[in-house]
């Protein structure tokens, strides 16, 4: 029995622990971040799936669908690391408005090409501007996230639950996002999905560009904190190596005249005055000697 109580105070307390891990976790962002990301990101599941299922769907030709979904898919990979590093050297905050806007318009003009009949070069060149502007909001939140959780100092335990909510998150939206836009072509058409697709980029993509969290992944800012903390170390580092070395000061006592070049201190004990010498001048020291005269 104490055995089985142990065990549930154990879980008990491991359940409360994970919780309050994951409430720093959205301390350090807000709630509105996690709202604003997660339909910002729904748009990256959708338009792959959606753009083969509506080229399908207006040119009857799974030719043209293929080929406007794989122009689509190469877009994203070949530009994916260069809105990172644009992101990286200029902010998040103008990178992610500018292809959030550019990729809601890309969307669009999808749609409009693909209801308009156009030919399948087009269509796949649409396709490409479309996957060439993705926002890349899900890996900009996790790196947002981990930027804000250095700078907190949080625990490594926090960073590590961040980056799991954020997976998490990820993980949702790639599974659900297929599923809606199977849902509105079966009882609609594609293109409701990848017009509400472009309107969630616009909207959702807007608000995490413009969320007060975009500061901390500013150029020079992260990693701050750590910085300013190293400061005061190196600065005591500093002053105490400039610092200078404390002059001894000889024990003996050597004539004012002219100071002994003797650097060890020495003692030079006073002859007893004597008969002859009742001033004691016997006792005297020879200048810039430290051995006594009468030896």
């Amino acid at each position: 029995m104490r055995t089985t109580r142990k065990r549930a105070q154990s879980g008990e307390q491991g359940s409360a622990g994970g919780l309050g891990t994951y409430r720093e976790v959205i301390g350090l962002t807000g709630p509105l971040l996690p709202v604003v990301s997660f339909p910002a990101r729904l748009p990256t599941a959708t338009i792959q799936f959606g753009s083969v299922l509506l080229v399908a769907r207006t040119s009857s030709s799974l030719a043209a669908a293929g080929l406007t979904g794989g122009a689509l898919a190469v877009g994203q990979v070949v530009c994916g690391p260069l809105v990172g590093r644009l992101a990286d050297r200029h902010g998040q905050r103008a990178v992610v408005l500018v292809f959030s806007l550019a990729n809601a318009l890309a969307i669009a003009g999808l749609v409009a090409g693909a209801l308009m009949g156009l030919a399948t070069p087009f269509l796949a060149l649409l396709g490409a501007c479309a996957g060439a502007t993705v926002p890349q909001i899900g890996p900009m939140a996790r790196a947002r996230l981990v930027a804000l959780a250095r700078r907190a100092g949080a625990r490594d335990a926090t960073v590590g639950a961040a980056l799991s909510f954020e997976s998490t998150l990820d993980e949702i939206s790639f599974v659900l996002g297929p599923a809606l836009v199977g849902l509105a072509a079966v009882t609609a058409h594609p293109a409701y999905a990848l017009g509400g697709a472009a309107v969630l980029v616009a909207t959702c993509g807007t608000g995490f560009a413009l969320h007060r969290t975009a500061a901390a992944t500013r150029p020079g800012t992260e990693g701050q904190a750590p910085a300013e903390r190293r400061a005061p170390a190196k600065r005591r580092s500093g002053s105490a190596s400039t610092a200078p070395a404390p002059t001894r000061t000889p024990l003996a006592v050597h004539s004012s005249e002219s100071p002994s070049p003797c650097r060890a201190p020495c003692s030079v004990p006073a002859r007893p005055a004597s008969p002859r010498s009742p001033s004691g001048s016997g006792s005297r020291i020879r200048r810039g000697s430290c051995t006594p005269p009468w030896e």
